[in-house]
């Protein structure tokens, strides 16, 4: 006998199955809609078919806090299928459910944390109720974009410290996937601005030829404080050349002056203003290095002259970087550089990152 509308039941067989919880891969700093997930399902029905049982109805619910959302699914060619949309970040409870009339014949039901831009592997086990067989439950989800595989650093020695911005991005992504496509390149100088890269042609014929998928723009330390008109208006130059090579643009916000903090309000307000102006990505590494520095009085993110990266700075803008372009956890690094960071300090900054996103939902 089925139970009616009851998921208490005698347990005859289980399944562990696995979700994957995926979110949108468009970094925004203006639109929520962007960041939040979506879970595509689709459950064969054909075990319980061969059982002789019809599922007439099959319901997915997800609910957080005061926030429920329920989807019924569609039963078409021994499939119910469906996708559950607009989830924000948190810990949802998750519940599918596949009715024969009214009765319960399999239910299932996990705690699911979704981040932003993660994609989560959960595990879920299904109740059979009261027959033999199984169900099998598949979801996919894939990007509206590819991953990005190409990226070309624009910048000074804010970019080029340390062995190089680009190339420990390279080694930070890598360690999260030895599969994963990536190719870098830096074009740097001491103390240039965007007006000198623009002004020098093998930098627009890198940028024209050079067939990225994105193009990061670092300007001089201070240019947008003293002078923010000059800042946008080649930062809009470059984007330009940007939008005709096919690549999109992203910005890497840098940090204030380690004695005079309260830099990183102008900064970030520039950075973001170019963000929102150019419909750009901003990394926002300025931002994680004020919360840092004042959460953490023992880490060193500055080198001995208070203004350029130390390796853990380094490291800092790298876990950003990832976690922006790949809309990923930096929790899911495992690259640490093989000197001047402690194990201790890049589980410090991986959670520390991670959080501050979660937080601010960049």
């Amino acid at each position: 006998m089925f139970k009616l509308r009851s998921k208490i039941v005698p347990l005859l067989s289980l399944l562990i199955l696995f979700l994957t919880i995926a979110c949108s891969d468009k970094s925004t700093t203006s639109d929520d809609s962007l960041e939040k997930g979506l879970i595509p399902i689709n459950i064969s029905l054909a075990p319980l078919q061969h059982l002789e049982v019809t599922v007439t109805e099959a319901i997915a619910s997800v609910s957080k806090d005061n926030e429920t959302i329920s989807n019924s699914l569609e039963i078409a060619n021994n499939s119910a299928t469906g996708t559950i949309t607009d989830l924000n970040p948190g810990i949802w409870h998750l519940e599918v459910e596949l009715y024969s009339n009214d009765y319960v014949v399999a239910s299932g039901e996990a705690e699911v944390e979704v981040f932003p831009g993660q994609t989560s592997i959960v595990n879920l086990t299904m109740v059979i109720n009261d027959i033999t067989g199984s169900i099998e439950i598949i979801v996919e989800w894939e990007a509206d974009t590819p991953l990005p595989e190409r990226f070309l650093f624009i910048g000074n020695s804010y970019t080029y410290a340390n062995d190089g911005l680009d190339q420990m991005f390279r080694s930070v992504a890598r360690s999260t996937d030895e599969n994963l496509r990536i190719e870098v390149q830096a074009i740097t100088g001491g103390g240039m601005t965007l007006q000198n890269h623009f002004e020098t042609q093998a930098t627009q014929t890198a940028i024209l030829t050079g067939n990225w998928d994105v193009v990061i723009l670092q300007e001089q330390s201070q240019m947008p404080i003293f002078d923010t008109p000059r800042f946008l208006t080649y930062a809009t130059k470059l984007d330009s050349l940007i939008d005709i090579s096919g690549a999109r643009t992203c910005f890497f916000m840098t940090w204030a002056r380690e004695n005079d903090q309260a830099q990183i309000a102008g900064l970030s307000a520039a950075y973001l203003d170019a963000g929102e102006l150019l419909d750009a990505t901003v990394v926002p590494v300025g931002q994680l290095f004020n919360y840092i520095y004042e959460d953490n009085t023992t880490m060193n993110l500055y080198d001995s002259d208070g203004s350029h990266p130390a390796w853990q700075g380094t490291y800092l803008a790298s876990l950003c970087f990832y976690q922006s372009l790949y809309q990923a956890t930096a929790q899911n690094v495992q690259f640490i550089p093989p000197y001047g960071v402690t194990n201790d300090e890049a589980e410090y900054l991986k959670t520390t990152v991670n959080q501050w996103y979660l937080i601010n939902r960049r």
